[in-house]
């Protein structure tokens, strides 16, 4: 692994984007694929729905303490090998997720892997910095997203045939483990930082604590709340909609993976078009709004929807309402005048927001459904949070405002 010199070459630039994605891509599909493999694990393991709830939200255990002081130290180091031993990780706890003969060691296996994605967010912000010409950070950014949401739409199509093929859940886990490892390996070998030029001064001018000069801005504020809000309802859908679907819709175990894998492909679509196309990505506040609504609506949808072709359907608009994830994490970058290290806590903020709400959707979910046997009711308890994104996008847009 070197580290280029010249300021004005940015070649290489998508092969090292391209190892960073590979690898993010894994740990996400590993994290939130849990709930196409929740009914077999749950038959398998004899889970409440209590415990249920607890393993969707087990992975981000670990984050809601760790997520901004470990991206703090850890932007301080150099983030190729930060992320090599991050990618480590994420292979590592998967594979144990595989072997786990009970409950406990399957919660320590996702908070290991909650904890090593999430210490990946101080490299990958560094690393998209370093590798970003002047004026075009989002355009690296829009392909990043796009890239990982065509990978973990892929997966999540396979996922249930994968299981169907491969034996259950615990060989697919192993699968993903497996991947997670080339996944590093492949960092090992194309990895490299581009440690100069502006990115070195911004990063140098960085003469505060990144993490009480970050937190000055509102506009973070009001995007982490937006984040947590629609992490609760998109969150609680993921872990729990593949089972009432299956057991409540009474829909194949395919239509689930196929619904989210299409959803995913749609987003990378968004993704690509709002920040390529002009027109649309200066609407990124009003498209904010347009998502929460979209996300709230399908949400509805899936829970009273019985036709395998119209769930597939429904993944459209629910693909286009996953524009607000990406977005948000844009606007990070976009802050004014924010500096590099300042970009990776500010990350790490934001993932914090998604990660609570990820922790709180389950868990809500899982005593409601032990307290009324109901699972469409627990599920249709969280089903608008997203529309939380139009008072968001609504003071943003105040913060945008010159004062008279």
């Amino acid at each position: 692994m070197t580290i280029q010199q010249d300021a004005s070459s940015y070649k290489g630039r998508w092969v090292v984007v391209g190892a960073l994605t590979s690898g993010v891509s894994t740990a996400l599909t590993s994290i939130f694929v849990i709930g196409l493999l929740l009914p077999e694990m749950s038959d398998e393991l004899g889970l409440s729905p209590v415990q249920q709830g607890f393993l969707g939200a087990s992975v981000v255990f670990g984050n809601l303490l760790l997520a901004i002081p470990l991206n703090l130290w850890l932007s301080r180091y150099r983030p190729w090998r930060v992320g090599l031993i991050t990618f480590l990780g994420i292979g590592g706890f998967t594979l144990l997720q595989a072997l786990a003969p009970n409950f406990a060691l399957l919660i320590i296996g996702r908070i290991g892997l909650g904890i090593s994605f999430i210490a990946n967010q101080s490299p990958r912000a560094l690393i998209i910095q370093q590798w970003s010409p002047p004026g075009r950070i989002h355009i690296t950014t829009g392909v990043v997203f796009a890239a990982i949401d065509l990978v973990m739409g892929t997966l999540f199509f396979l996922t249930p045939l994968l299981q169907g093929a491969l034996g259950g859940w615990r060989q697919v886990l192993m699968l993903m483990g497996g991947i997670g490892l080339a996944s590093a390996a492949a960092w090992l070998v194309l990895g490299r930082e581009r440690d100069v030029g502006d990115y070195r001064e911004r990063l140098e001018s960085q003469q505060e604590n990144p993490l009480f000069s970050v937190l000055r801005y509102k506009q973070l504020w009001l995007m982490g709340l937006g984040m947590c809000a629609t992490s609760i309802g998109g969150t609680a859908f993921e872990v729990f909609w593949p089972t009432h679907a299956e057991k409540g819709l009474l829909v194949s175990k395919e239509v689930p993976g196929a619904v989210f894998g299409l959803s995913l492909f749609i987003a990378a679509l968004m993704v690509y078009l709002f920040n390529v196309i002009p027109f649309f990505s200066s609407h990124r506040i009003a498209t904010l709004a347009i998502s929460g609504l979209s996300f709230a609506a399908v949400n509805v949808g899936l829970l009273f929807t019985a036709s395998a072709t119209l769930l597939l359907l429904l993944s459209i608009p629910r693909g286009m309402g996953n524009i607000y994830f990406p977005l948000l994490m844009i606007m990070v970058y976009q802050l004014p005048k924010i500096r590099p290290r300042e970009v990776a806590v500010g990350i790490a903020f934001m993932q914090t927001s998604i990660w609570l709400g990820a922790a709180i959707g389950p868990l809500i979910v899982g005593y409601i459904q032990e307290a009324t046997d109901d699972l469409r009711l627990a599920l249709f308890s969280l089903a608008f949070t997203p529309t939380l994104l139009v008072l968001v996008a609504l003071g943003l847009l105040a913060l945008r405002r010159p004062r008279k």
